[in-house]
């Protein structure tokens, strides 16, 4: 039996936001005239603007903004995603092949981005060519290996926001992609509008602690993610996520991870062994054809029909971008997976 190991850092379908006041762009003569400033005004960015923001090894790098950036750059789909749901589609110049074809709220608009390359291969210097302002991402690929490093961007004069929900030596929680959320606001004095999508998300975590509170077990519940499997073989791989983001959602779920660490035979042996409440089956583009028949696959193999999550029918089925990314479409994966466990008690 071939046997992988796929090892992760982190994703979440975001909502239209309803357009913030004309006064989060721009104040009337006589408001600027005035020495007292109104509610809206107190919540526009006071430039130059400094942030420090942790890079993969652990180590701060102070960002200066001296003014709203208006050229812009991102590494990843949620990060996109996220500049798209405050309304900054014009400032975005370039973004990373998606791993997948996008669905969703802002298929269209993510599709109508620029691409400058794969995240695989394209270089600092190809991203440098669009000239933004900024470059916004995941933090692991802050690197001279990969993209660049934050010092390498700095020296070009081009500064840098790493997602802190992206950041595993951070130890991020998923209350940490809403605090993304209000520093992006603060970085493009989008702050009205930041606040209105953040406290909307700080709702949503709040209905679903609820549920999970008043209908959870005495007992935490186990979770084992895989994806690629293949019925003709019985071989796959196993998303480790005792370390990520993807933890901190599974905790708003009285879940935990069926293996802690970084090691695991992916072998129906191991998913007999841990014997999981639930199985989450993650699809990807790149593993279509296996992904048709997958579920079905694991539901009926004669070898798993004692473990709990087979024995309880808690076989469920998420896409990559929707539960391995680092935003807000961990949102919608954690309200499915609260209404599978908790909805129908």
């Amino acid at each position: 039996m071939k046997k992988y190991l796929t090892s992760f850092g982190i994703v979440g379908a975001v909502f239209i936001l309803a357009a913030c006041s004309s006064n989060e762009q721009a104040t009337d003569s006589s408001t600027k005239a005035s020495t007292t400033m109104n509610s809206q005004d107190e919540k526009q960015t006071k430039y130059p603007l400094s942030l420090s923001v942790l890079d993969n090894d652990g180590k701060n790098h102070e960002q200066t903004f001296e003014k709203e950036p208006e050229r812009v750059v991102t590494n990843n789909l949620s990060s996109t995603e996220l500049l798209l749901a405050l309304g900054l589609k014009e400032k975005i110049v370039g973004i990373m092949q998606p791993d997948n074809q996008v669905t969703g709220t802002y298929a269209k608009e993510v599709d109508s981005l620029p691409v400058v390359g794969d995240k695989m291969t394209v270089s600092k210097e190809k991203i440098a060519e669009k000239n933004p302002d900024v470059v916004i991402g995941r933090a692991m690929a802050f690197t001279d290996d990969a993209i660049g490093s934050i010092a390498s961007y700095n020296d070009l004069g081009i500064q840098t926001y790493l997602q802190e929900a992206s950041n595993m030596k951070d130890k991020p929680q998923l209350t940490t992609i809403i605090e993304d959320v209000r520093h992006l606001g603060e970085i493009f004095n989008k702050q009205v509008t930041a606040e209105t999508y953040a406290k909307q998300l700080e709702k949503r975590l709040a209905t679903v602690e609820k549920q999970v509170s008043e209908k959870k077990g005495t007992e935490e519940l186990t979770l084992l993610p895989i994806v690629a499997f293949d019925s003709t073989k019985s071989t796959f791989s196993i998303f480790n996520i005792s370390e990520s983001i993807q933890s901190s959602m599974l905790r708003e779920l009285n879940v935990k991870p069926a293996i802690e660490g970084k090691s695991a035979s992916p072998s129906l042996e191991t998913i007999i062994q841990t014997n999981p409440d639930i199985i989450l089956y993650v699809t990807a583009d790149r593993n279509k054809a296996m992904d048709e028949t997958a579920v079905d696959s694991i539901k009926g193999e004669a070898l798993l029909q004692e473990v709990k999550a087979i024995k309880n029918d808690r076989v469920y089925t998420v896409a990559y971008d929707d539960f391995m990314d680092y935003g807000t479409r961990l949102f919608d994966t954690m309200e499915m997976l609260s209404t599978k466990l908790y909805g129908n008690k």
